[in-house]
């Protein structure tokens, strides 16, 4: 189904096989058609987290976007977590992030630079 690019049949096929190659592939075809909907399955079937949250970043999906960043908290994924905050703009979630992973320094500097400088002087007297 996918050589022929019916996305509809191989997304049944998928489904039945419940394969993650399978749904691998037919996130990459569907997403060189266009269609984010299939894609967004896909990457969810396939517990794809980066690039499901990248995928919300570029169709402006940011309620679905904030939730990425909740589970990625939730699995204790530091790094996803910082990277949806930075997607979403969200600076006093990044400094949180960075202080709570011992980052003081950057959580400071992070904090300065975006003017919050009630977090910024916090952090400076924990430090």
């Amino acid at each position: 189904a996918l050589e022929c690019s019916n996305i509809e049949a191989a997304l049944e096929a998928a489904k039945s096989l419940d394969d993650k190659d399978c749904w691998e592939r037919l996130g990459e075809a569907a997403l060189l058609q266009g269609n984010h909907q299939v894609v967004e399955m896909c990457y969810q079937r396939t517990k794809n987290f980066d690039k499901l949250s990248f995928l919300y970043l570029i169709t402006g999906n940011l309620e679905k976007l904030k939730k990425m960043m909740k589970i990625a908290e939730i699995r204790k994924d530091t790094s996803g977590q910082f990277q949806n905050a930075l997607y979403l703009g969200d600076v006093a979630e990044r400094v949180k992030i960075l202080n709570n992973c011992g980052q003081s320094s950057l959580a400071y500097l992070t904090a300065q630079t975006h003017g919050l400088t009630e977090e910024a002087e916090k952090i400076k007297e924990s430090v």
